[in-house]
């Protein structure tokens, strides 16, 4: 027997993911299918890299805080790859316009410790591709070589005035001296200061003439991995694509399995009644179990073991004086009857004395149909005062420990009274047999209630994708307010099958025939005369799905 868990485990989860197994698959199918065709509608992307060693220049100063130790900043670098001077150059070479929409399609990356420049260059085609990288490594190249160009010539300029300097000072010292004598004061001085100033121009024209020689010499860096030819797209991705596509579409499959399984109305599985209904589940008749015919399961069928392991759950929570079971169902329909007939006939194949009790009046199809027995005389007629209860008893075919009580002639005038289901229990145990009360379903009538109320012990019978959710969990609370025990609930297949069409003897005639005396008629009044040579009837099967009460014949 299944009892409320403490917390939920892994299992429920699989439990959860197993009943909605197609809205998964389905769910992930459909991501699937959404990846295949992004692949198939997006645009080719083609990607063409180059590597560029960057050098040096005097121009490059050590910067504090750059990844790498030289004197070359690579993240600036980086950045200068993809500025508006360079893209404008690029574009230039390719003539494209406008330069920003080239910016989007070149990407930069820096090796770790490295001096290198990644170049990479993303277009429609594979030649466009590579002509753009090659585009962006020579701009970039050529502009980092103009500013080093225009660095050294700033530095030559200058050096350049200072020399004008220089020569206008010693032409200057030079024109004094020719003015001067041989002899005269000073002249050794100013001798002297025209050496320093002749020293110090020659120092300044081998400057210049070092940073002319650098103008010649200097190198930015240069291209060492040209950009190749790329053999095979880098988007779409059908891989990556069809990855994604089943990252998304498997959670989405679950929270959707999970969601169907929150907002399910109808009781579908054993957990159903645990989980959402607060009921132990007694049994589960699983859906493997066919019922060709709803019918009482053979001692050794599938069915029936389920049913001889209910009796032995059932035995162990009554003391030896606790004797009477009603079996209630929560919808109009057939559960219910097929959990007492069953149940009452394992009880009597482990020796048990049953009599089986038919207390619900809104169908007249039930345990006389099951067990092969007649519906009338029957529980409502006893009640009714026109005939005795032990009159009302017949003995099920085959089991000779079982006996069957119908629902009567008189069913739809005369109800269950407290005192009459108090008396009628009483006597159906007082020789130590076991009463099984197949009581009309709760969602329509309060019989039920009253019976258990006098019963011993409590069973909902719930039909599978019949039976909803607020019903079933309404039904157990309106039980719980009595003082009965409700042991729990049995589970049915939602499909169990036309009712077997029994041949019963004059029946028909004698439930049309009988009709509820009035309070000044005798229980034989009521009585009809019946033809005995009339043929046997059978019983038609009715509808299975029949919801209101009573079910019409089909």
């Amino acid at each position: 027997m299944l009892r409320t868990p403490a917390a939920r485990t892994l299992a429920d989860y699989g439990v959860i993911v197993r009943r909605s197994w197609w809205l998964v698959a389905g769910t992930v199918a459909a991501a699937l299918a959404a990846g295949v065709a992004y692949t198939e509608l997006s645009q080719e992307v083609y990607e063409s890299t180059a590597s560029v060693l960057v050098l040096p220049t005097a121009g490059d100063t050590e910067v504090q805080g750059a990844r790498t130790a030289g004197q070359v900043n690579l993240d600036t670098e980086a950045q200068l790859v993809k500025s508006t001077e360079v893209a404008e150059a690029a574009a230039a070479a390719l003539g494209a316009d406008p330069a920003a929409d080239l910016v989007s399609q070149v990407s930069v990356t820096v090796p770790p410790n490295t001096a290198v420049l990644e170049i990479s260059f993303q277009a429609g085609t594979p030649q466009a591709a590579q002509e753009g990288t090659v585009a962006f490594s020579e701009a970039y190249l050529a502009h980092r070589l103009s500013g080093a160009t225009a660095s050294i010539e700033r530095e030559i300029g200058a050096a350049n005035v200072e020399l004008e300097t220089v020569r206008a000072e010693i032409d200057a010292a030079e024109e004094r001296l020719d003015g001067m004598g041989d002899g005269d004061g000073g002249r050794a001085g100013l001798e002297s200061d025209l050496d320093d100033l002749e020293r110090q121009a020659g120092e300044i024209e081998a400057a210049v003439a070092g940073l002319q020689a650098q103008t010649d010499a200097v190198s930015p860096g240069r291209v060492i991995n040209q950009a190749s030819l790329p053999q095979a797209p880098i988007s779409p991705n059908a891989m990556f694509n069809l990855a994604a596509a089943l990252g998304a579409g498997l959670p989405l499959g679950l929270m959707l399995a999970w969601a169907r399984h929150r907002l399910a109305r109808r009781v579908s599985y054993p957990a159903d009644l645990v989980e959402r209904c607060e009921l132990d589940v007694l049994a589960s008749v699983p859906p493997a179990v066919k019922f060709q015919r709803r019918e009482v399961f053979g001692a050794y069928s599938p069915g029936g073991r389920v049913f001889s392991q209910l009796r032995n759950i059932v035995a162990s929570q009554l003391t030896h004086e606790q004797r009477v079971i009603v079996v209630a169902g929560v919808a109009p329909g057939p559960a219910a009857s097929v959990v007492a007939a069953n149940l009452a006939t394992a009880m009597a194949r482990a020796g048990d004395r049953v009599t089986a009790v038919a207390a619900n009046p809104s169908t007249t199809v039930g345990l006389p149909e099951l067990f092969g027995t007649d519906p009338v005389p029957g529980l409502a007629d006893a009640w009714s005062g026109r005939i005795d209860l032990a009159t009302a008893v017949q003995a099920a075919p085959r089991q000779p420990s079982l006996s069957v009580i119908g629902p009567g002639a008189a069913a739809r005038a005369a109800g269950p009274t407290s005192e009459a289901a108090a008396e009628t229990f009483a006597k159906l145990a007082e020789a130590g047999r076991f009463v099984v009360v197949d009581a009309p379903p709760l969602s329509c009538s309060a019989d039920a209630q009253l019976l258990a109320g006098h019963a011993d012990a409590v069973i909902l019978a719930v039909q599978s994708q019949r039976d909803a959710i607020a019903e079933t969990a309404a039904a157990a609370v309106a039980m719980r307010q009595i003082d009965t025990p409700l042991l729990g609930a049995v589970l049915l297949p939602g499909v169990l099958g036309p009712m077997n069409t029994v041949p019963l003897p004059t029946a028909r005639r004698e439930l049309m025939s009988r009709r509820v005396p009035t309070a000044d008629e005798t229980p034989t009044d009521s009585l009809e005369p019946v033809d005995d040579t009339a043929a046997t009837e059978v019983i038609p099967a009715v509808d299975t799905a029949s919801a209101a009460p009573p079910a019409e014949p089909r």
